[in-house]
């Protein structure tokens, strides 16, 4: 679910990942894009595919399976030099600006996967982000993996998690943050070594 109103985004086609979301009107650093909504399944009931990237982790015993038909947070594309990042409120997982994102950018954000392991073979997660820095992969050094996890869980334990039913859509929150806390978004600089320019350049180290 996209909660900027229409007027600063726009859905097109890319050359080589599909779809993506663009910005029709200057993003805000710290603004919140959208929350990631979905029918809450078992991890157990999934099917591992192409289309299994799009699931998000609620908790170890639920995932969200979006509707790929309808707008929304999964339309924004994996990149190794991000522009929008995530963020945990109430057991949702939030995308939001992690600098000021311009008219014309495609949104982009890291899909945080965890390091490459047996399960996953052959890895169908390649990136195509096609940014200098770029990895060749959507998955994480096992290093930065255990220190972001150990960051959100500890963030994500500030706000008590909703209830969810299997089967079932996640249900949207009453009231959604209009921002992320700056101090969240200056952990991830820190973690990740990331170094932002207000304008456009954002170097991201997976």
């Amino acid at each position: 679910m996209i909660l900027l109103s229409k007027e600063y985004w726009e859905i097109r086609n890319t050359k080589r990942k599909g779809r993506g979301l663009f910005v029709s009107k200057d993003i805000p650093k710290g603004i919140v894009i959208g929350d990631y909504i979905g029918k809450v399944l078992r991890p157990e009931d999934t099917v591992v595919d192409e289309e299994n990237i799009y699931l998000m982790y609620y908790h170890d015993r639920a995932v969200i399976s979006p509707d790929l038909e309808k707008p929304g947070v999964h339309l924004l594309n994996h990149s190794c030099v991000p522009n929008s990042f995530l963020y945990t409120h109430k057991g949702h997982t939030l995308a939001f600006a992690l600098r000021k994102i311009s008219e014309g950018e495609e949104l982009t954000i890291p899909y945080l996967l965890s390091p490459i392991d047996k399960f996953c073979d052959p890895c169908l997660h390649i990136c195509r982000c096609g940014n200098l820095n770029c990895l060749g992969t959507m998955h994480m050094s096992k290093e930065k993996y255990d220190k972001w996890k150990e960051l959100n869980e500890k963030w994500a334990k500030k706000t008590k998690r909703e209830r969810i039913s299997y089967g079932k859509d996640l249900p949207l929150l009453p009231v959604y943050p209009k921002k992320i806390p700056e101090d969240y978004i200056e952990k991830i600089e820190k973690l990740f070594g990331i170094s932002i320019n207000e304008s456009t350049t954002t170097k991201y180290i997976y």
